[in-house]
């Protein structure tokens, strides 16, 4: 057994069916739990907002400010530091003398280039990092294809996978979290501590209850009241977003197995169990999409490489799309909720994207840019998909 290991939180801010975590507390005698808030997360694009708003930045600090305080219940403590995360965990490792660094693993382009650099850097003090996935319902190695040969088109994809899911039992929470008897846990930042007025936005009405953990119980609750008092229709194009479980899973709040473990036998129309458990596949169709085509799914020509299409930079119409400012109401009270609550339905979603894509022709990636920005629910390959979809240059 290890004597120390550090582990570094990244879009798994759970206890519950986190693999990572517990095999780190299994593993070692004392655990070094960190979250770092990255400060390049928060700087201004090119198009002018930055790349994670107010509105979702505020939501990132409630759900890391609620780990901290489910792994104080049980013992531990969440270590806060801001900076780059590949400098930071390897100076965590080096000074704390730790033999491990165990993380989720990510497949962002930006975020396996960090988990490049904190390797080379880790390999200097003869210190391993342990990568874990646990983004999807099942391991790459148990899907009946290759990801060299996933399937294009997400319809093909689900016939395919829908009878031959192999998805284990979500993991336990670790029963005790020991640390070191001497460490700096640090303060969880503020908004002007991450070079962020609050200012920036007209609201900071987040209506996602970070305190919803991700015990079974509660996503029993919101699942069934999601389908009985019909927030859920079958006509849903994204049950997850339309349900909220999709805030949860952005940061990985709970875990994409503990929901489908909980639609195999909550009480509720098959029709609407079925559909949920659609956009559970589909959700895992992006990140496996963005596995195999990576780079290709950030650019105007998209996975499928569409160089024929050509899109509009036109900063001032796309300006008005961001204000609210079209011809058209409905689209702008739809980018007003984009803005001050950072929550819209699937519905809304597809109209407001629909509108600047197809309507007015405009660059794809700069809608894709903005959501990023402002919706809480952002995760790397399912905005990314969706914008490539819509925009006709995705896998579907």
């Amino acid at each position: 057994m290890a004597q120390r290991i550090v582990y570094w939180f990244r879009n798994d801010l759970r206890l519950t069916d986190n693999e990572a975590f517990l095999a780190a507390t299994n593993a070692a005698k004392e655990i070094i739990p960190v979250f770092v808030f990255d400060p390049r997360q928060f700087e201004h694009t090119k198009l002018g907002f930055r790349r994670t708003s107010v509105l979702r930045a505020q939501f990132l600090i409630e759900t890391v400010a609620n780990l901290r305080a489910k792994l104080r219940e049980r013992g531990g403590d969440l270590l806060i530091r801001i900076g780059e995360p590949e400098s930071i965990i390897a100076q965590l490792a080096d000074d704390y003398r730790a033999e491990y660094v165990y993380t989720s693993k990510e497949i962002g382009p930006e975020e396996t280039r960090i988990e490049s650099s904190l390797s080379k850097r880790l390999k200097v003090s003869n210190v391993d990092i342990k990568l874990f996935w646990m983004q999807t319902l099942s391991h790459a190695k148990d899907l009946p294809f290759p990801i060299s040969k996933l399937p294009l088109g997400f319809d093909h994809y689900y016939q395919q996978i829908k009878n031959q899911l192999k998805t284990g039992t979500p993991a336990s929470e670790p029963s005790a979290i020991t640390l070191p008897l001497e460490y700096e846990a640090g303060v969880i930042p503020s908004l002007p501590a991450l070079g962020m007025d609050p200012q920036e936005t007209s609201s900071l009405n987040i209506s996602i209850d970070v305190s919803a953990t991700s015990h079974e119980t509660t996503i029993r609750e919101h699942l069934g009241t999601c389908i009985t008092d019909q927030t859920l229709s079958e006509e849903s194009t994204d049950a997850l977003t339309d349900c909220k479980l999709s805030h949860y899973l952005a940061l990985g709040g709970i875990s994409a197995r503990s929901i489908y473990h909980v639609l195999q036998d909550i009480q509720g129309p098959a029709s609407l169990k079925e559909t949920l458990l659609k956009s559970l596949f589909e959700r895992d169709y992006f990140h496996w999409t963005l596995l195999r085509y990576g780079p290709r799914m950030f650019k105007p020509s998209g996975v499928i490489h569409h160089f024929e299409q050509r899109w509009l930079n036109d900063k001032t119409v796309f300006q008005q799309w961001i204000d609210g400012k079209t011809a058209d109401e409905e689209i702008n009270h739809i980018m007003s909720k984009v803005k001050t609550t950072g929550c819209v339905s699937s519905a809304e979603w597809q109209k407001a994207a629909s509108y600047l894509v197809q309507k007015e022709n405009i660059n794809w990636t700069w809608g894709a840019m903005y959501f990023e920005s402002f919706l809480t629910d952002y995760s790397v390959s399912v905005n990314w998909g969706k914008w490539n979809n819509l925009a006709g240059v995705g896998a579907n």
